[in-house]
C-alpha cells in the first residue's frame, strides 16, 4: 500500500499501448472533465449522455466524496480528500522535500515520455 510512487506509476505507464488499459491522469480530469469522461466512456464502449455526464460530475465532486468518505468506518478514508486542486502539493512539501522530489522525478521519469502538470 505504501510502495515506491515511481515504480507504481511506471508499472502502469508500461501498459499505455495495451488496448485493455486506459491511462488517465488526475491533472487531465481537472483540466477538462467532460472530455476526460467521454474518453473513459469510449474506452469502456459506453454511451455517455449529457445527463450522465452531469451525474458523474456531481458524484465525483469534492463535496460528494467528502460526504461519502465521512461516513466510512475506516478512519484513514476520512482524511484522503484534500482540496482537489492541481498543485496543492506545494502546501504540504517543504522547499527541501520539493527539491528532492523534483530530482528523483527527473531521474526516474527521464526518457519515459510520461509527463505530469504539477501546477
Amino acid at each position: 500500500i505504501n510502495g515506491d510512487y515511481f515504480d507504481h506509476v511506471m508499472g502502469w505507464w508500461q501498459k499505455k499501448d495495451d488496448p485493455h488499459f486506459l491511462f488517465v491522469k488526475y491533472e487531465d480530469l481537472q483540466k477538462d472533465f467532460p472530455s476526460s469522461m467521454k474518453r473513459i466512456a469510449a474506452f469502456l464502449e459506453r454511451d455517455l449522455t449529457d445527463e450522465d455526464l452531469d451525474r458523474v460530475f456531481t458524484s465525483c465532486s469534492m463535496e460528494s466524496m467528502r460526504k461519502t468518505l465521512a461516513g466510512s468506518e475506516i478512519p484513514q478514508r476520512k482524511s484522503i480528500v484534500r482540496k482537489g486542486v492541481v498543485g496543492d502539493w506545494k502546501n504540504h512539501f517543504s522547499a527541501e522535500e520539493s527539491e528532492k522530489f523534483d530530482q528523483k522525478y527527473r531521474e526516474r521519469m527521464a526518457g519515459s515520455g510520461l509527463e505530469f502538470d504539477f501546477e
